[in-house]
C-alpha cells in the first residue's frame, strides 16, 4: 500500500514542484503578486524586485503570474536559468519574444529588438521578462538588463521585468546605483505564520481529497517551528512524516512524530 493509499488521498499533497493547482494565497504572497501587477498594469515602469528566502514560493509566484497574465494583453519571457552572458540574454529575450531571425551582432539584435518591442506596445501588448533566481545573475549581465530599460517612449517602458532572487540579490543591486534607481517596485516574500502553516497544510489536504484528519493538533505547530513557515520545508516535512507515519501504521501524524522526523531529517 502506498502512502496515498494508506492516507485516503488522491495524490501527492505535498510534492516541491510550482503546480498552481496548489496555490495557498497567503497574505504575503498576494501581496508580492499585487504590487508585480500594479507595476506591470499601472505604473509600467521599469523593474520589480522581489526576494525571499530559499523555498518561500519565489518560482510558484513566476509560474501563477505566467498562468495569470493574459496573451491578449501581455507578451511574457521566463528565464530559469539567468547565468548567461549579455550576448546569449540578448538572444534569449529577442528569441522568447517572438523574432524570427536573431541578427548576429549585438548593436543590429538592439535595433531590431527595439523595433519588436515597439510594434507590441503600439497593438498594446505589454512584453514582459521574468527572471528566476536573479541572485545569480553577473554584474555584466545586470548592466545589460539595466540598458534594456533604455527602450522607451514617452509614457512608459517598452519592456517590464520582473526579478525573483534570494536576499542578497538586494545587496547586489545596491552596488549598482544605477540599476538600483531603476527598482520600481520592491517586496520581500517572507514564510507563514503559525495560523497560515495549519491553512496552508489543510488546504493542499484538500485539493488531494483527503477524506480524514490526518494530522493532530499539535503537529502542524510543530511542523511551523521545524520550518519556520517556509513552504518548501513545510511540505518535505509534512512528506517526510506521512510517509513514516505510514510505515509506524499511524491513525494520525502527531507533534512528536514531526520533531522526530524533522531530527532525521538533520535539518
Amino acid at each position: 500500500m502506498n502512502i496515498e493509499e494508506y492516507w485516503g488521498l488522491k495524490e501527492k499533497p505535498f510534492l516541491n514542484t510550482p503546480d498552481t493547482k496548489y496555490l495557498f494565497e497567503s497574505e504575503n504572497f498576494m501581496e508580492a503578486q499585487g504590487r508585480i501587477l500594479y507595476n506591470l498594469e499601472e505604473v509600467k515602469g521599469g523593474i520589480t524586485m522581489i526576494v525571499g528566502e530559499i523555498g518561500c514560493g519565489k518560482t510558484l509566484l513566476v509560474h501563477n503570474l505566467l498562468e495569470k497574465l493574459e496573451p491578449e494583453r501581455y507578451d511574457t519571457v521566463s528565464l530559469i536559468n539567468p547565468r548567461l552572458s549579455p550576448s546569449q540574454l540578448l538572444n534569449s529575450v529577442a528569441s522568447g519574444f517572438g523574432m524570427a531571425e536573431v541578427p548576429r551582432y549585438r548593436n543590429k539584435i538592439l535595433a531590431a529588438l527595439h523595433k519588436l518591442l515597439l510594434e507590441k506596445n503600439e497593438n498594446n501588448i505589454t512584453p514582459v521578462l521574468l527572471i528566476d533566481e536573479a541572485q545569480a545573475i553577473s554584474s555584466k549581465l545586470l548592466e545589460e538588463i539595466r540598458l534594456l530599460l533604455n527602450f522607451e517612449d514617452a509614457k512608459k517602458k517598452l519592456l517590464q521585468i520582473v526579478l525573483f532572487g534570494q536576499p542578497e540579490l538586494k545587496k547586489r543591486i545596491k552596488e549598482l546605483e544605477q540599476l538600483n534607481q531603476r527598482i520600481n517596485v520592491r517586496y520581500h516574500l517572507r514564510g507563514l505564520n503559525v495560523e497560515e502553516t495549519q491553512d496552508y497544510v489543510l488546504h493542499r489536504l484538500k485539493i488531494a481529497q483527503a477524506r480524514k484528519p490526518i494530522f493532530s493538533r499539535d503537529a502542524v505547530p510543530m511542523i511551523f517551528q521545524c520550518s519556520r513557515g517556509i513552504p518548501r520545508l513545510i511540505n518535505t516535512i509534512a512528506t517526510n512524516a506521512l510517509y513514516a507515519g505510514s510505515m509506524m501504521k499511524k491513525e494520525t501524524i502527531d507533534g512528536e512524530l514531526v520533531e522526530e522526523v524533522h531530527r532525521e531529517m538533520g535539518s
